[in-house]
């Protein structure tokens, strides 16, 4: 067998590693698995029994990624646009089941299509994460195979997740099985990668729903805001982030019962937004709207949406036949509303997000070269600016400065009035 110099354990992870877990399924000897450490879910090899066979480094959508061409491969008949990718169709839409919708991130969508597979046997179950039972500030990917264990996945997790070394399980399960694949864009990014390598891979997952996502969230972040806003608790027995009406905030419930929100607006747009805790690798990613997967869903910040919406409502894009019919079946079987929309409202939506991924990429990615930090490699060309690289700096030392105890401290008192301030700086230099 060809030897290969690198494994995933070697390269540079905290520039390169987004966390997905591809590497863990891929391995044919089972010796890599994933381990949190710094914030973040890292890959650990065995190095004694690794055999050097390079596929985990083959299949890293960390290292490099094709999206434009895989989805070029996937769907040649689709409509194209520079902002959200190859697609069908696009709609906006909400699970009419009326607790699905209040209990989940943004319409109820991806929960009501997962349901909706199991129930019409397209699939046999879905990988699906959850925050752990044992440990309610991590999270734990699993195969959901009945409504209740949907249901139990429901909502938006912003804290690292590693959904697609859940697929290890999968290659174990029977020939005839089919499974569905909930992620975000780098992970349905790995999910690809693994299926143009392994044939049991594309056999078995044959729905993606891919989530639109702006950048990840290290744990630091929670750390974060339990200390500013809990006082620094601990003691937490169950955490939800979202859902109970839209935007919704993040619940906790400490273990003697006792139970406090932190309301949407006091965190994600003064914290998380102007990418403190962010990983790095999240920094030079240039999809948020899922273009590799079947369909994608995100939230409807539409001003007519805002103004009337406060249970939630979902984007949608269509990529698949496949995700077309499910979706189509569900209307007509009344498990959802469905309303077609033009492609370009659909970039309204998610403007600001969609600037700073398409635009700012270049200017980061070249940022990181001057400091001689390592970078994936893209087929796509991106421009960069003397602004944007600015921008990237003050990105790059808002991720940096929030991984620092000192950091974190000081990022606690300083005021929100400032803080907001702060943010159109950010946004304003992040996308050019």
């Amino acid at each position: 067998m060809k030897k290969h110099k690198y494994h995933v354990g070697r390269i540079n992870l905290e520039y390169l590693c987004i966390g997905c877990g591809a590497c863990v399924p891929v391995c044919p000897v089972n010796v890599v698995r994933m381990e949190h450490r710094k914030g973040q879910y890292f890959p650990v090899v065995d190095e004694k029994t690794c055999i050097d066979c390079g596929k985990c480094i083959k299949i890293c959508p960390g290292l490099a990624i094709s999206v434009n061409g895989l989805a070029e491969s996937f769907w040649p008949e689709n409509r194209f646009d520079s902002y959200i990718g190859r697609f069908k169709k696009t709609y906006i839409g909400h699970a009419t089941d009326s607790e699905i919708r209040f209990n989940s991130a943004s319409g109820g969508v991806a929960t009501a299509i997962v349901c909706h597979a199991l129930k019409e046997r397209i699939i046999e179950g879905a990988i699906l994460t959850r925050m752990s039972e044992r440990n309610p500030l991590r999270t734990k990917s699993f195969i959901a195979r009945n409504d209740k264990e949907v249901l139990g996945a429901q909502t938006s997790k912003y804290c690292p997740t590693s959904p697609v070394a859940g697929l290890k399980e999968i290659k174990q399960t029977g020939d005839r099985e089919k499974f569905a694949f909930v992620g975000l864009p780098c992970q349905i990014h790995g999910v690809r990668k693994l299926q143009s390598l392994e044939k049991w891979a594309r056999e078995k997952i044959i729905l993606t729903v891919g989530l639109f996502c702006g950048h990840g969230v290290t744990s630091f972040g929670m750390d974060f805001l339990l200390k500013k806003f809990a006082k620094g608790r601990y003691d937490v027995s169950r955490l939800q982030y979202r859902g109970r009406g839209w935007p919704g905030g993040i619940r906790v419930t400490s273990k003697n019962g006792e139970e406090f929100n932190i309301a949407h607006d006091e965190y994600w747009p003064l914290y998380y937004a102007p990418y403190f805790f962010t990983p790095y690798r999240c920094l030079t990613c240039h999809d948020l709207t899922s273009e590799l997967a079947d369909i994608s869903l995100g939230d409807a910040w539409l001003k007519e949406v805002q103004e009337k919406d406060k249970i939630g409502t979902s984007i949608i894009i269509t990529r698949s036949k496949l995700a077309e019919g499910i979706l189509h079946n569900m209307a007509d079987a009344g498990e959802t509303s469905l309303q077609e929309i033009p492609f370009e409202k659909v970039i309204e939506s998610q403007r600001g997000g969609l600037e700073r991924k398409k635009f700012g990429t270049g200017s980061r990615s070249k940022f990181f070269g001057f400091l001689f930090k390592p970078v994936p490699e893209y087929t796509q060309k991106f421009q960069s600016s003397l602004w944007g690289c600015m921008g990237a700096l003050f990105v790059f030392f808002n991720a940096m400065l929030s991984r620092l105890n000192t950091g974190q401290g000081l990022l606690r008192f300083i005021p929100q009035r400032l803080l907001k301030k702060y943010r159109v700086f950010i946004f304003k230099f992040s996308k050019k």
